[in-house]
């Protein structure tokens, strides 16, 4: 008997969803996101364990020891701001959708140690602009 093409097409639109999921599943691992809890400001930025990079709109620092990601919303335009921390094949980003007014966030991550990365301050995430910096995800030996 042969099926109906529109039952060809259902049979279709079923399994490509199924088959995103799938691939999204085997790659959650390597990506995370958080949005970040208030915090104080970081560490100052030394180049060995803590390094920030800004952007019009955003500043973002991060410290090797205890994998931990601060952003600042520094431009009060109704976007948000982000800080991503981004390896060979890993990345994690950390949102502050709080406004300019409410000073820094901060996200606690694991990531790989001993990796060369790179942060980056993004202002309106995924549109807006953006600036990085090299790091490395473990402190002095």
């Amino acid at each position: 008997m042969r099926r109906k093409p529109s039952t060809r097409l259902a049979g279709a639109l079923v399994m490509v969803p199924t088959t995103v999921a799938l691939v999204l599943v085997g790659t959650a691992s390597a990506a995370s996101a958080a949005t970040g809890t208030p915090s104080g400001a970081p560490p100052a930025a030394n180049g060995v364990d803590v390094w920030c990079v800004s952007t019009t709109g955003a500043k973002a620092c991060f410290a090797a020891y205890g994998d931990r990601v601060w952003v600042k919303d520094t431009k009060a335009n109704g976007a948000s701001a982000a800080g991503t921390i981004q390896g060979p094949d890993w990345s994690r980003q950390c949102f502050n959708g709080s406004g300019a007014d409410a000073g820094w966030v901060m996200c606690n991550f694991d990531v790989p140690e001993y990796d060369e990365g790179l942060l980056w301050a993004v202002n309106n995430p995924f549109i807006g602009n953006e600036s990085s910096t090299r790091i490395y995800t473990s402190g002095p030996i």
